[in-house]
């Protein structure tokens, strides 16, 4: 496919959930609200859809990210992040909640005396309990803190890929550096990730075997969290009642380019069967990231796949990442300016390394000798990844 329309240039900023790509995807003559609004909609919708197909079924699969924040002007930002994770509790626990698992994860936005936001996984039904039961919780002060000052929303797939990624990594791929990787992606991982670890309730290995069995389609279309189920933009394509933009319907786009090289009677897919599961690789980085790459090792006519082709792959390969609920944040890869050249006489520049704590990696996973998805590669050493920025909400 072409690149990517250029959707998103001098829209308004106000009163709208700004991360991201939003500006490049939901912009329709200046004004993005709107339709972000629809996405909003759907994706409750998706969320809910998934809760109710799985009902009974625990899975970090089914626990998607949310923005969730307080503007509690009499509350610091630590006791503001109490007071969403309390009311988070009330509505999850029963007789009101269904007593699913959800987990608190880091602050996106802390401004003093204005707004606190925080990243949550969890199912959608505490969100309605909230609402529903009209849940207030004891700050402490004079007179319960109820919803008044919450707002919350589903951390959607714009909103996950930094501003600029996409046109970053199109660049990339139509200017390849032979000394780069053809696809290198930096991923920082939802509360549910680390948590699910930390519990010993799903290993890293198996979490990173979810990402690949999603990308390769181990979920068929025909399931409910299958890649293509999950995506508003090709349900926006498909449904004439939707105003879609340019970029969203070159996302739509590649995921159905992609989707629709499998052959229904082998089930072969050279995407998924030459470059994800033999070429695409997930290495653990510094804490809760991860590192996704595509090696540059051959040239596209050795893959028996035409230029086009292995970009429509790759860039099937972000949509997937970013439409995955174990992921919050998807970016390119940091590649530092070498340093100029120093007279011999001068001393060479050092270069510090950050030490990270050994239990931030698993380094012996196994996976079945019987899979027969993409491996989830884990080695002893790591790289610590500079440059790799918080998602910044402007709300």
């Amino acid at each position: 496919d072409a690149d990517p329309p250029d959707d998103g240039v001098g829209g308004t900023k106000e009163t709208i959930n700004r991360a991201g790509e939003v500006d490049q995807n939901y912009i329709v003559d200046e004004d993005a609200e709107n339709l972000f609004n629809v996405g909003t909609t759907r994706k409750w919708d998706f969320n809910e859809h998934v809760d109710a197909s799985t009902t009974g079924v625990a899975s970090p699969t089914h626990l998607y990210p949310y923005v969730l924040c307080s503007s509690d002007p009499a509350l610091s930002g630590y006791k503001r992040i109490q007071a969403l994770d309390s009311l988070l509790a009330k509505a999850s626990t029963p007789p009101l909640g269904s007593g699913g698992l959800y987990f608190i994860g880091y602050t996106i936005i802390n401004e003093r005396s204005a707004r606190t936001c925080i990243i949550a996984s969890s199912h959608s039904d505490p969100y309605k309990t909230i609402i529903d039961n009209d849940l207030t919780i004891d700050t402490g002060d004079d007179e319960d803190d109820g919803i008044n000052y919450l707002e919350y929303q589903p951390l959607m797939f714009a909103m996950k890929i930094v501003a600029g990624t996409t046109d970053e990594l199109m660049r990339r791929m139509n200017q390849p550096d032979p000394d780069r990787d053809v696809l290198s992606v930096i991923l920082s991982t939802c509360p549910v990730y680390s948590n699910y670890a930390k519990l010993a309730l799903r290993t890293r290995a198996q979490m990173g075997q979810d990402i690949l069995d999603f990308l390769v389609g181990s979920d068929s279309i025909d399931s409910v969290q299958s890649l293509y189920n999950s995506s508003f933009y090709v349900e926006a394509e498909q449904d004439a009642s939707i105003e879609s933009t340019g970029r969203m319907d070159w996302w739509a786009g590649i995921i159905n380019t992609v989707t629709e090289e499998t052959d229904p009677a082998t089930g072969s897919n050279t995407c998924f069967d030459v470059i994800i599961s033999q070429r695409l690789q997930l290495l653990p980085g510094y804490k809760n990231t991860l590192r996704v790459f595509v090696e540059n090792d051959a040239v596209a006519s050795e893959w028996g796949m035409s230029k086009e082709e292995v970009q429509d792959c790759l860039m099937y390969v972000v949509a997937g990442l970013a439409l995955h609920p174990y992921v919050c944040q998807l970016e390119p890869e940091f590649y530092p300016v070498p340093f100029p050249e120093t007279p011999t006489s001068s001393p060479a520049p050092t270069t510090t390394v950050l030490s990270a704590s050994a239990d931030e990696f698993e380094v012996s996973d196994a996976l079945s000798d019987t899979s027969n998805a993409p491996t989830w590669n884990l080695l002893t050493s790591y790289n610590v990844l500079a440059g790799v920025a918080m998602i910044v909400l402007l709300l």
